[in-house]
């Protein structure tokens, strides 16, 4: 079956993970407690399966580490998570030849997607790669974290193409990796090398040679 789609993972995946850590030292030293407490409970939605309302799951967990309420807890979300620390990527570039790769990729007729776990806000315009994409999906707009395949299916919807006709290229092997393989996706993986046992399809190291690694699927 031919390749549709190639969907891309944001975090990481675009840009270098050092340069939002960089970036982000001033965040992270402001709100260190708030910071791991996010993280810890980010931890524990991704191991759910039945998440019927995930904003107020995620607000929950999050008041009752912290001992405020949960609407408390949304308002210091949406504040902290989804509105300041947003503004850090407006600092950061991508890799240098991604654009270059994914205008080759629609050239070719091919469609084009995103899929973060965090909102997408403005990060694709701060990065100079807006009006690139047929989908940009966040996860959370699907209730569920990766590695769940659920945000994998519905990327997979909205781009009107079977999960085996996409391509999903993303850093994360314990996410990316396995929640696009157990939707049914091609995967790629961005690493310095190839892990020991991978069960991605192919391993890249640079977007220099990502479309000869892509062209046997085509």
């Amino acid at each position: 079956m031919a390749v549709k789609a190639v969907a891309f993972d944001i975090d990481g995946t675009l840009y270098p993970n050092w340069k939002m850590q960089l970036n982000s030292v001033p965040f992270f030293a402001f709100h260190p407690l708030l910071i791991y407490k996010f993280g810890e409970i980010r931890k524990e939605i991704r191991k759910r399966d039945n998440i019927e309302d995930f904003y107020a799951v995620q607000a929950q967990l999050l008041g009752e580490t912290l001992r405020i309420s949960a609407d408390r807890a949304k308002e210091i979300i949406d504040d902290v998570f989804y509105t300041r620390w947003e503004r850090t990527f407006s600092r950061i570039k991508p890799y240098g030849n991604v654009k270059m790769v994914i205008e080759s990729i629609r050239a070719m007729g091919l469609k084009t997607a995103v899929l973060s776990d965090f909102p997408i806000g403005r990060k694709l315009e701060y990065f100079g790669l807006e009006n690139l994409w047929d989908v940009e999906l966040s996860s959370e707009e699907t209730g569920y974290l990766k590695p769940h395949k659920r945000p994998f299916e519905v990327l997979s919807e909205r781009l009107g193409v079977s999960p085996k006709e996409v391509i999903y290229v993303g850093n994360s092997y314990s996410y990316d990796v396995t929640g696009s393989k157990s939707a049914g996706m091609i995967s790629g993986h961005l690493s310095s090398s190839e892990r020991d046992g991978t069960i991605a399809d192919f391993t890249f190291s640079s977007y220099s040679d990502f479309m000869d690694k892509i062209k046997r699927y085509l």
